[in-house]
């Protein structure tokens, strides 16, 4: 019944007002048509496979109970930690681990800096210093509960605590220097914006729809800049923290609210350039050009940074539980619920490649492109993982819940494409038998972890 009048609507609007009309039917049908469905994660589409992603490698670090355990790496490691306080580094090419420590405490927030300063917050409220040998330089009380993953800029460490104080700490030593404080609203969500850093000023999110710019050096306020209104009477209807980290473009800031606006301020004075209507819970992506933003309801957006007007929308995965947007290569990459790593096509939105990376567990919050053609991540059980994207011929694939069998073949077939175009000079048993191994690598359409089949050894 809710199609008429938007029908109506767009037919009335649309004569003069073709991509604002558009814009405003879309997020209609965020906000409205998926809760007609009690927000039941969307099933799993065929879609145009162009390409296919390998897993490099695959290393269980331990229990993960705590979905926003971070990742930290280099050109030479990674860095991963689970909320039984167990810390592991690893050469990011092999996954094969540099060094192990268990802190004895649980660990609630983290991991944060770099691969010499590591940092993360144990349950009793210190943030710890580890440096590249995995040994505790320091650790200091922050009396309160941090919610973002600590973070390191110019020599020092940044904490952002959940009454919205940020506290400078010194890396060396681990004094705190400073410390800014915000007011906040009676009434939250639980987490707070990552902060940015660009030309010694701090970005940062808060409730109520504020973004704030204060000086990195002392800490003192510069501008603060209104998101979003509030609205509505209950509490819960006005609930609009900035829970995504700003985004810097040259004189701009992009940042998004969980209940209303997608805004570009003025870095030099806080103004408002332009607003567009939506929301979002997690991170935007950047390239230079255009945002890719992921709704609240998670269908993903492709905006105009000039403008903010859609370039394209995909609600293909709405409500699957979707991580942060990365752009990786040409396409955006998104982790969902069930363990899926989606890769959509920047240009067009269309997805173009899929690989359930676990069976039925979420991937993490967080993944991270490494380089055009890599992606870093892990699941929500403790487990990272390496993977490798490759370009392959166009085909079409069938929904992967409708027959298992039939897209392993289908991942076998394309590889071999792959294989043979990379191995001109290879005999023909050489192929043979590389096809063999790499095909039961692949990640593509099924449960990678399938280490039971024999044909698949060779893969670990």
């Amino acid at each position: 019944m809710k199609l008429i009048p938007l029908w109506i609507l767009t037919i009335l609007l649309g004569g003069c007002f073709i991509g604002p009309v558009e814009d405003f039917v879309d997020q209609m049908d965020d906000q409205y048509f998926a809760d007609e469905f009690n927000n039941i994660p969307t099933e799993i589409k065929p879609f145009n496979k162009k390409t296919s992603m390998k897993l490099l490698w695959e290393n269980k670090i331990g229990d993960n109970e705590v979905s926003n355990l971070n990742l930290i790496f280099s050109d030479e490691f990674v860095i991963a930690a689970t909320s039984d306080g167990n810390i592991r580094k690893m050469h990011i090419e092999t996954g094969e681990t540099v060094w192990q420590k268990d802190i004895s405490e649980n660990i609630m927030m983290g991991v944060g800096g770099d691969s010499e300063n590591i940092l993360f917050v144990s349950e009793k409220g210190y943030l710890w210093h580890l440096d590249g040998e995995g040994q505790a330089s320091w650790k200091v009380f922050v009396d309160g509960e941090v919610q973002t993953t600590p973070v390191i800029n110019s020599e020092k460490a940044y904490v952002r605590l959940s009454n919205y104080e940020i506290l400078q700490i010194d890396l060396q030593q681990g004094d705190i220097d400073w410390r800014y404080s915000h007011s906040s609203p009676s009434l939250a969500f639980n987490g707070t914006s990552p902060l940015t850093f660009s030309d010694g000023i701090i970005y940062g999110g808060f409730g109520a729809g504020k973004m704030v710019a204060i000086h990195q050096k002392s800490g003192a306020f510069v501008w603060e800049a209104s998101i979003s209104q509030i609205k509505g009477v209950t509490d819960i209807d006005r609930l609009n923290d900035v829970l995504s980290q700003p985004v810097i473009n040259n004189f701009e800031a992009y940042a998004v609210s969980t209940s209303g606006d997608l805004t570009s301020i003025d870095r030099r004075n806080g103004g408002i350039i332009w607003t567009r209507k939506i929301s979002s819970f997690n991170n935007l992506a950047f390239d230079g050009f255009d945002i890719y933003l992921s709704h609240k309801s998670d269908s993903i957006y492709s905006l105009d940074s000039k403008n903010g007007e859609t370039n394209w929308r995909n609600a293909d995965l709405q409500y699957r539980r979707i991580t942060n947007p990365i752009k990786v290569g040409n396409h955006i990459a998104i982790g969902d619920f069930d363990g899926y790593i989606h890769l959509l096509n920047t240009e067009t939105g269309a997805i173009e490649g899929r690989a359930q990376i676990t069976s039925s567990v979420p991937v993490g919050k967080n993944i991270h492109a490494i380089g055009e053609d890599k992606i870093l991540g892990a699941d929500e059980d403790g487990n990272v993982f390496y993977l490798q994207i490759n370009n392959i011929s166009d085909e079409t694939v069938e929904d992967i819940n409708d027959d298992k069998n039939e897209l392993q073949e289908d991942s076998i077939e394309a590889t071999e494409a792959t294989e043979a175009t990379e191995a001109t000079e290879a005999t023909e048993a050489t192929e043979a038998t590389e096809a063999v191994t790499n095909e039961m690598c692949d990640v593509d359409e099924g449960d990678i972890r399938n280490k039971g089949n024999k044909k698949r050894q060779n893969c670990y």
